[in-house]
């Protein structure tokens, strides 16, 4: 049995159902390969853990995957999120009620090169002069008055800022509304993995895809495997957190070519917000493999919930 490690994103929540559910109910140990989901470590996150042998695959976005080190080391496999959940709330009781009024202020950014989405969004509004401050928790801070804005997501952070302030105090921008979002979740793998190793590849990706049609039908199974990872969690919000992730991956190429579809959009994205930023980034072409979502069966694949 050959286990292949999925370093996640995020601690495991329903952000990450459908890989729980892949690992929990061992969708892809009848073909000899067993999935192990790790959480977040911030001290090698996402495509790092694949660079470094740490993990063989990883929960990432294009944008991960460019900026990285060796950027011709990984693939991207697969897109579940379809859309940007992130939002970059903040308050109009400290006089912000446009983007520019957050010029010369401190935004919370997640450690790692987690920025690009909000580096370009400030650069296509103009807005040059920001101080951006790594924090793994930007909703103390920004709760606090540390900070003016943070990044956030709109399954999870959010709700937390909207509990703790003022009806009406609260201004969210949001990337779409610049042309500047960027997808933020995908499966993302070793080059030398799918090379030497394309069945153990396709069994990880046809597992994931399973999982993530049986959260999206049976949100009760799904959030019981949440549960089972981390007991501390609420129900009420994982439930919650994963009809926001539903909604975020049944839209764009899911609907146009079925679930889990790698569109290439996302990479070309990610790509000309880079060159906007640093002026150049790495040629992109050969970065994404789209075979092992077009190998997966048409039944996981699907378009119609």
């Amino acid at each position: 049995m050959r286990e292949i490690r999925i370093r996640l994103l995020w601690h495991k929540q329903a952000q990450f159902a459908g890989y729980l559910l892949a690992e929990e109910l061992g969708l892809a140990e009848a073909r000899g390969v067993r999935i192990r989901c790790e959480g977040l470590d911030f001290a090698c996150k996402h495509v790092n853990a694949v660079l470094r042998g740490q993990a063989e695959m990883a929960v990432a976005s294009p944008a991960h995957l460019i900026e990285s080190a060796d950027p011709a080391a990984l693939r991207w496999l697969l897109t579940i999120q379809q859309e940007s959940p992130l939002v970059y709330p903040a308050r109009r009781s400290e006089g912000i009620a446009t983007l520019a009024d957050l010029a010369g202020r401190r935004a919370g950014v997640w450690p790692g090169q987690e920025d690009l989405e909000l580096r370009w969004m400030l650069h296509r509004a103009g807005v040059a002069d920001m101080e951006r401050v790594e924090m793994p928790d930007t909703v103390g801070p920004f709760l606090a008055g540390e900070i003016a804005t943070a990044q956030m997501t709109n399954y999870h952070e959010l709700h937390q800022v909207e509990a703790a302030l003022p009806e009406g105090d609260l201004v969210v921008f949001r990337a779409a509304d610049w042309g500047a979002a960027l997808l933020k979740d995908g499966l993302i793998a070793g080059a030398g993995l799918v090379a030497e190793a394309p069945e153990v590849v396709q069994a990880v990706v046809d597992a994931v895809l399973e999982g993530w049609a049986l959260a999206f039908d049976d949100p009760e199974r799904a959030v019981a495997a949440c549960l089972a990872a981390r007991p501390e969690l609420d129900a009420a919000s994982q439930h919650a957190q994963l009809a926001a992730i539903r909604a975020l991956s049944l839209c764009g190429g899911t609907l146009d070519h079925g679930l889990g579809y790698p569109d290439p959009r996302h990479m070309a994205n990610a790509a000309r917000a880079m060159t906007a930023i640093e002026g150049h980034a790495p040629e992109t072409a050969a970065l994404t493999d789209p075979r092992f979502w077009q190998g997966a069966p048409a039944a996981l694949r699907r378009k119609e919930w």
